[in-house]
């Protein structure tokens, strides 16, 4: 194993070359934004007071070869952010990573994503790595779904594991890659699927108020537990919701009306079993507005063709307090054939036992459902 003497690594649109001391200006100015320092490190501004502190930073023994080595990532030529690896263990043939991107004007442009494939490659084709490993703090959701889709996976949660600078704890997120390791067959992970009269894009914490505004109403929590309580309500149930992504378990989106942008409900895949290429698709909502109109169809088509046409899935299901017969009657209307009942499935947050209904889409069920969606929306 040999590590390159000042490597660039270079890709379409941004390049990684080693940090020197010109480059401290770059990390005083983005430590000292809010919102970089806090989804980075959970910190408030001012990791880097000063240049000399910037210094400090790039001078420090983890990051200089042979074990580590600091990177400014550069695009259009202009510094936007950095990426290291550090802790480099020849024997274990592993090392541990950390990227950011300063500029949050550049945020969510795909520019990280690819800097983060230009590090991986380089540790594991260049210098020969099995396994990258990093830490992440889980309400940093954007992060831990761009490292997903690199081929990471998440391999703990550690509770409480991180002392903020707000003084409250955190868990931080245990995620690794290892080098030849295929990614499962049905895998699903946060996508945007766009109608002619919904969008569904990824829910985010920002949407707490718009959801708030959307599924404060009674019948909308008749028969679902526990009703969400004003915007922190709301931001708790989102929050949660992405707790489940982090975990694999769980790909929540916010149901966006396409006729004018405003959110007017949400909807998600659960229960996903990777193994058996089988998912739910639940815990729907939608504001008054929507309903008995062309939102739900146009829904479930959407959430049903990505499943069984993109991702491969064997069956999709559905279920419903065995009291709503409203939901009932809708899943019927949809084509998906009743399976039975789950007698005492749960206990709800005031003590009741709730019968839930099942029902499922198979892929031999899939064609003749699909045509009867697309008709409906015809």
């Amino acid at each position: 194993m040999t590590v390159a003497a000042e490597p660039v690594l270079r890709g379409s649109r941004v390049a990684l070359r080693v940090a020197t001391h010109d480059d401290a200006p770059h990390f005083v100015r983005w430590a000292s934004d809010a919102d970089f320092a806090w989804y980075q490190w959970a910190r408030d501004p001012g990791r880097f007071p000063d240049d000399a502190a910037a210094r400090a930073f790039i001078d420090s023994p983890r990051l200089a070869p042979p074990t580590g080595r600091l990177f400014v990532i550069e695009h259009a030529r202009a510094p936007i952010g950095f990426a290291n690896y550090r802790d480099l263990v020849p024997k274990a043939r592993s090392a541990e990573i950390g990227i950011g991107i300063g500029e949050k004007a550049l945020w969510s442009q795909g520019l990280g994503r690819e800097a983060l494939g230009l590090l991986l490659r380089h540790l594991t084709e260049d210098l020969g790595l099995h396994r990258v490993t990093l830490s992440v703090v889980s309400y940093n959701d954007r992060a831990i779904a761009s490292y997903k889709a690199a081929g990471f996976e998440i391999e703990g949660i550690e509770r409480d594991a991180v002392m903020t600078d707000r003084g409250t704890y955190v868990d931080d997120v245990k995620m690794a890659y290892l080098a030849g390791r295929d990614r499962p067959a049905f895998d699903p992970r946060p996508v945007t699927l766009e109608g002619a009269h919904v969008r569904l894009v990824p829910l985010r914490m920002e949407h707490a108020e718009a959801l708030f505004a959307a599924g404060d109403e009674d019948d909308i929590w008749h028969h679902v537990q526990p009703r969400p309580e004003g915007s922190e309500g709301y931001a708790r149930y989102i929050r949660w919701a992405l707790d489940q992504q982090t975990l694999g378990a769980q790909i929540p989106f916010a149901v966006i009306r396409e006729a004018d942008g405003e959110l007017v409900g949400t909807t998600r895949y659960a229960h996903i079993d990777r193994a058996n290429h089988t998912l739910e698709i639940g815990y729907t909502f939608y504001g008054k507005g929507s309903r008995r109109t062309a939102t739900n169809t146009e829904c479930k088509l959407l959430l049903l063709t990505h499943a069984f046409d993109t991702l491969g899935a064997k069956r999709v299901w559905l279920q419903t307090d065995k009291r709503n017969e409203r939901s009932q009657a809708a899943i019927a209307r949809l084509g998906a054939i009743k399976e039975g009942e789950l007698r005492n499935e749960r206990i709800l947050p005031d003590g009741r036992l709730r019968t839930s209904v099942v029902f499922a889409v198979t892929s031999e069920d899939w064609p003749p459902v699909k045509a009867r969606l697309q008709g409906f929306l015809r």
